[in-house]
């Protein structure tokens, strides 16, 4: 008999992501005459009747087509991975990376500050112009001082 894991068992006792044994299986379930259909469950008929009803179920994997497309990795080998990805010369190399990273953030941000103060200093200036502005309009209508428009005969 077939043992059939949810895809969760199967991401933890290969030791990749869910994510991962869905991408094994979903081209499998997408064609229902696939050769590898007989190891995904439940079956088509299953699948489609489940989808009839409204009720939701979770795809299955055997335990042959897993170890045939996912090798399985060992608790310790995982671990042993691991530990070299983030190991001595790996590391340093890393953290020297993120500081010319940081570096290079820091000039951008620099850049900008200094932009956005040349910005600041021109958006000033162009409002002192217009409270210029609006002071000599404001003299000038004064000076017009707009009658009612009838116009007065002076005689002399």
């Amino acid at each position: 008999m077939t043992t059939f894991l949810t895809v969760k068992e199967a991401a933890k006792l290969t030791g990749k992501s869910a994510s991962s044994v869905r991408r094994v299986i979903y081209p499998i379930v997408r064609d229902d005459g696939h050769v590898d259909r007989v190891h995904v469950s439940p079956s088509v008929d299953d699948a489609q009747a489940l989808r009839m009803k409204g009720e939701n179920f979770a795809w299955r994997i055997s335990e042959e087509l897993l170890k045939r497309e996912i090798p399985v990795v060992s608790q310790a080998e995982r671990t042993g991975a691991a530990a070299h990805a983030t190991g001595g010369g790996g590391q340093s190399e890393l953290l020297a990376i993120l500081r010319e990273e940081l570096q290079i953030k820091n000039q951008q941000i620099a850049q900008q500050t200094e932009m956005l103060g040349k910005q600041m200093e021109l958006i000033n200036g162009l409002s002192e112009r217009l409270r210029e502005g609006n002071i000599l309009i404001g003299s000038l209508q004064q000076r017009l001082a707009l009658t009612d428009g009838a116009v007065s005969v002076v005689s002399g």
